[in-house]
């Protein structure tokens, strides 16, 4: 079972991001050590400044693929396994942007929760078809019951052919897939959705909990947990605000100073 509990107010989820790793366009040759190592640093600062969940990915390995390739999936086993020895704080884990791969690392790393998908889309990565069924019926054969489902409805760089609107989209979605939290992004990583969009979906299924996926800033965050159940946050915690670079500490601790503050309030 989780150790998070999605309905509380203001669930902060940092993002570890891992260098490219080996068979992906930018990796450079760094050893799984060096990889590792980067990581750790991003975790340490993460616990330190007073996050309430990690969540690790292999952001690097841009542009991804559909169907993980093997060597991501053990690399990927292999690195959350050790980055999360002796941690007590939640994590959960995505491997971009294959929904039964995050999975199964899910359930072989002890993760809290991960981070997917559904639906028919279409953009940068090509034509994109994960069906619920699928997913579920995956989850159910392997044992990951305990495996949080956070569940996309506006995938980073691509559009829905699904037609309807939006919100119906959410709700067909929960009543669908049941995922333990509705997250609601932007148009890519670092750019936020708009508060007042995010309310509505709140609005819409007020019995599940709901997270702002990317975008928020210090001067922002407040403003979104009026209105959803916490955020995950990557992009303007690392260095210079640029997705790929390391967390930057200075960054990450007035990011939590922002929600401390606006906890307070």
């Amino acid at each position: 079972m989780s150790r998070i509990d999605w309905s509380s107010n203001g669930v902060i989820i940092g993002l570890v991001h891992f260098a490219p790793l080996p068979g992906s366009p930018h990796y450079g040759g760094a050893s799984l050590s060096d990889i590792e190592a980067r990581a750790a640093k991003d975790r340490d600062i993460l616990i330190e400044e007073g996050f309430d969940a990690i969540s690790f990915s292999n952001e690097g390995d841009r542009p991804y693929l559909t169907t993980a390739p093997i060597e991501t999936i053990a690399i990927m086993s292999r690195l959350v396994t050790r980055l999360t020895s002796g941690i007590s704080m939640p994590f959960g884990c995505g491997v971009l942007i294959d929904p039964m791969a995050t999975l199964a690392v899910a359930r072989a790393v002890g993760a809290d929760f991960v981070r997917v998908s559904l639906g028919v889309t279409s953009g940068v990565f090509g034509w994109e078809a994960r069906d619920a069924g699928s997913l579920a019926r995956y989850r159910k054969d392997i044992g990951a019951e305990d495996v949080d489902i956070l569940l996309n409805v506006s995938p980073h760089f691509s559009s829905s052919v699904d037609t309807r609107d939006p919100i119906e989209i959410v709700q067909s979605y929960v009543a669908m897939v049941e995922p333990d939290a509705i997250q609601v992004g932007g148009s890519g990583s670092g750019h936020a959705p708009g508060v007042e969009h995010v309310k509505s979906v709140k609005k819409a299924v007020p019995t599940v909990p709901v997270l702002t996926a990317s975008g928020t800033t210090p001067d922002s965050v407040g403003n979104y947990l009026k209105v959803c159940n916490g955020v995950i946050v990557g992009a303007c915690l690392k260095e210079e605000g640029i997705l790929w670079n390391p967390v930057d500490r200075t960054r990450a601790r007035a990011y939590m100073d922002a929600v401390r503050a606006a906890r307070g309030r």
